[in-house]
């Protein structure tokens, strides 16, 4: 299945197909020949996928491995990659490839964007996190010491390219982080992802479904807004609270497990605030249990001051995303006084 995504910097498709991983000399050739490929990726990913990828590319195409992990995403280690696509002579008609999850997706695209001010990228996620999320829409980024993707630029990739099958060697820990971010795009949509995500992922073609809507769900959102001015911000469902718990716990949770966590308070603080109904409250919570994410292990109001941190606040004005109703969900404006008294 093909995508395309027609945003405002650029156009380009996202390919969802079982057994890709198999056909990726074919699948790369629209984007790399005649060029020059560096490839980016992690020590996981390497042991376990990277022969074969280098087997669709030249022989001696280079290869940068960081260290798994939110910890590999900083400045450092995106100047270790800008510096080695130097020391490797890529030209600006070059082109990287980002093999693996979001932390590489975001760095390499970050580094992509300001080597030689900005050179080609395309994502082959590895996660479904990454193949769902964060692989679409151009968003690339490093962690700061004072919170989450604080240095970033939107910058799309040339395409996304992900194979589902890839997620066979996926660990639990990193498949429920994917389903953190499907469960956000559940409560967004509504619909037939909801459907799916109640139902078994793994059944039929499910899983390939799921990827299929969500990317789809995105893309529009991405075409209305890629900028994040308006529209785009209701993807960050249950990531304001989930950052705070990221940073509270010291990373010690993975990103869509602190998601699916703060979709958690979120919900209980829109039915308490008369936002949302009894049945769409239950459907919602019945969902994150089925997935056995925890409770939030953090008092909101302990994690109030990583809230005057988010990069989402703006002149004393967080932009939240309540719920409405399973499918409808929206930006509120609060203060974050406001914010600790809807959400204590």
């Amino acid at each position: 299945m093909e995508i395309t995504v027609k945003a405002g910097t650029r156009t380009y498709p996202v390919i969802v197909e079982r057994g890709l991983t198999d056909r990726l000399a074919e699948a790369l050739a629209p984007y790399a020949a005649g060029r020059k490929v560096a490839v980016v990726t992690d020590d996981n990913v390497a042991k376990l996928w990277l022969p074969r990828l280098l087997a669709a590319l030249p022989e001696g195409t280079p290869v940068y491995t960081l260290p798994h992990g939110e910890n590999s995403k900083n400045w450092e280690t995106a100047g270790k990659i800008v510096e080695w696509l130097a020391a490797n002579k890529l030209t600006r008609t070059d082109i990287v490839a980002a093999f693996g999850g979001g932390v590489v997706g975001d760095i390499t695209g970050f580094a992509a964007s300001v080597y030689m001010r900005g050179i080609d990228y395309v994502q082959i996620p590895t996660t479904l996190l990454a193949g769902i999320d964060s692989s679409v829409g151009g968003k690339t980024a490093v962690d700061l010491s004072a919170g989450k993707n604080l240095a970033g630029r939107i910058y799309p990739p040339a395409a996304v390219l992900f194979d589902p099958d890839i997620l066979s060697t996926l660990p639990p820990t990193e498949w429920k982080c994917g389903i953190g971010e499907a469960v956000k795009y559940a409560v967004l949509a509504g619909g037939e992802i909801f459907d799916i995500m109640e139902d078994d992922l793994k059944k039929g073609d499910n899983l390939e479904r799921l990827v299929a809507l969500c990317v789809d769900y995105k893309r529009r959102v991405v075409e209305a807004d890629e900028n994040e001015a308006g529209e785009r911000r209701l993807l960050n469902l249950g990531h304001t609270i989930g950052h705070a718990i990221e940073a509270e716990s010291g990373l010690g949770f993975p990103h869509g497990v602190c998601v699916a966590m703060g979709i958690a308070v979120i919900a209980r603080a829109c039915i308490r605030g008369g936002l949302l109904g009894k049945d769409d409250y239950l459907r919602i919570m019945s969902l994150l249990q089925k997935y056995g994410f925890p409770e939030c292990p953090y008092s909101v109001r302990a994690m109030l001051p990583r809230l005057a941190h988010d990069k989402k606040l703006t002149d004393g004005t967080l932009k939240a995303v309540v719920i409405r109703s399973v499918g409808n969900c929206e930006i509120k404006e609060m203060s974050l006084d406001e914010a600790e008294k809807f959400l204590v």
